[in-house]
């Protein structure tokens, strides 16, 4: 019987800087320093079949080689926490107008988003977000949430999720506010996807976006 991508998972002992997750029949890896994703798929063909339990150590191997994993000779065989993902729930509808004050931060936010976003890498980013700090809240994360939606739309330009995610994270900091910054994956075909959240409770998000997706990495109370 071929092994499953389970058991190779369990057996790694992954690189610093390195998120993996098993995602239907295979595992993706998230390289943050290199801001790239690497997939391993379940290993079905007769190669595998025929090379038996040393299927696992030539694969472990080549993830040596590609530095997505630490060598297990150096730094023993451990399992990496992996974070669960939960059964999203979506945010009230808040209908309330964007202010004066709202509009202006909502500015502000996207000034220095944009600022930070072509100067960092996603490294840099990252550690930008699990390092930045907050004041005293000035309202609910629904409330600054729901305001910062309608002042999208008056966007001239689309946004990709990545810039979204960490727009809205400077934007809620200038509301004392922090967040779940969550990153997930699907396979067949690969995608990568990121939002904010409160917990369970989805921030800006819908659940039929992000339900296919599960979590690779996550920053708990990210603020930028």
């Amino acid at each position: 019987m071929a092994p499953r991508s389970d058991d190779l998972l369990d057996s790694l002992a992954l690189a610093d800087g390195v998120h993996a997750v098993r995602s239907s029949d295979g595992i993706v890896f998230l390289d943050i320093d290199r801001d790239a994703y690497f997939c391993v798929y379940d290993p079905c063909d007769a190669a595998w079949r025929d090379s038996g339990p040393t299927s696992l150590e030539t694969v472990r191997s080549q993830l040596v080689d590609q530095g997505l994993v630490a060598d297990a000779r150096q730094h023993g065989i451990h399992s990496s926490a992996r974070p669960i993902t939960p059964f999203w729930r979506e945010a009230p509808v808040d209908h309330r107008s964007p202010g004066v004050r709202d509009i202006a931060r909502f500015l502000r936010a996207l000034v220095c988003t944009a600022w930070r976003f072509r100067r960092s890498s996603f490294a840099q980013m990252i550690a930008h977000a699990q390092q930045g700090s907050a004041g005293a809240p000035q309202c609910s994360l629904a409330v600054a949430t729901a305001c910062f939606d309608r002042l999208c739309l008056w966007l001239p330009f689309r946004i990709q999720c990545l810039f979204r995610s960490y727009f809205l994270l400077h934007f809620l900091r200038r509301y004392g506010l922090r967040a779940d910054w969550i990153f997930g994956v699907s396979l067949f075909p690969f995608h990568a996807h990121c939002w904010l959240a409160d917990g369970d409770l989805l921030l800006g998000e819908r659940t039929g976006k992000v339900e296919g997706f599960v979590t690779i990495f996550q920053i708990e109370r990210a603020s930028a």
